[in-house]
């Protein structure tokens, strides 16, 4: 089984049902079996407003619906908007619609205590939060969470499931960051296969905190898929990454 926790799709694209039926069979002939979608996050830029957030997760809803054995959804929102639209929309699309947890992109930091009630409200749902995450020297968006503010995010809430994306891009700091905080998860997505990184994350955090991810469709299921087959790891960690821990962490069927 393998379950890849972290995709998105081109807003304009895929509004043509042809082109993620595509994504679908090159997914399958990888022996993929989920795709979490995760929407277009970058379609409005970094600070959609509260239509564009509903038009986005009203594409992940379409979608679900018409593929729902093979792709899970995730609810996106932009944590800077008005707290009770994001606590509606996350009503709407998880308890309504039956997605499996929220991704937060760039547009609010994640030690900002507008968050909280969001938290809250996933926490009490018992879905995940997604929030991107990424160590840069240049570059970095001025609201961009990195590795240690996952950390604070975590110790505030210690009973959120949270899933840090962009081990790649986290890299070996990153790990440390959360290491402590059991209630955090890692993918394995983010920039092209780096030697060892696995192995570090396999070691630090244990193979139950790691999930596979691609990040398609700005990077290819090939490789990223090589960066797990090519890991020195035990054949029981490599099931785990590449399926087991995401069907039990979003309670997959």
């Amino acid at each position: 089984m393998i379950i890849d926790s972290h995709t998105h799709y081109p807003f304009g694209e895929f509004k043509e049902m042809k082109n993620i039926v595509e994504i679908i069979r090159l997914a399958r002939k990888f022996g993929i079996s989920k795709l979490c979608l995760l929407g277009d996050v970058f379609h409005y830029g970094s600070y959609p407003n509260e239509e564009q957030i509903k038009e986005t997760n009203d594409l992940t809803i379409e979608l679900t619906r018409k593929h729902p054995d093979f792709l899970v959804g995730f609810c996106y929102l932009n944590a800077s908007n008005d707290t009770d639209f994001c606590l509606r929309e996350i009503e709407r699309c998880v308890v309504q619609n039956g997605f499996k947890g929220v991704k937060f992109e760039i547009s609010l930091n994640c030690r900002s205590r507008k968050m909280d009630a969001i938290m809250k409200k996933v926490t009490e749902l018992g879905c995940v939060a997604f929030h991107h995450t990424w160590y840069k020297s240049t570059g970095k968006h001025e609201e961009e969470s990195d590795p240690s503010d996952i950390a604070d995010l975590a110790a505030r809430f210690p009973d959120a499931k949270i899933v840090m994306p962009h081990l790649a891009g986290c890299g070996m700091r990153g790990v440390l960051d959360i290491m402590k905080h059991k209630n955090v998860y890692i993918d394995t997505s983010g920039a092209q296969p780096v030697s060892g990184i696995i192995e570090y994350a396999v070691e630090k955090l244990g193979a139950d905190r790691i999930l596979y991810g691609s990040d398609v469709v700005g990077r290819d299921f090939s490789a990223q898929l090589g960066r797990i087959y090519g890991a020195g790891i035990s054949e029981k960690d490599r099931k785990k990454i590449l399926g087991l821990n995401a069907q039990k962490l979003f309670k997959l069927n």
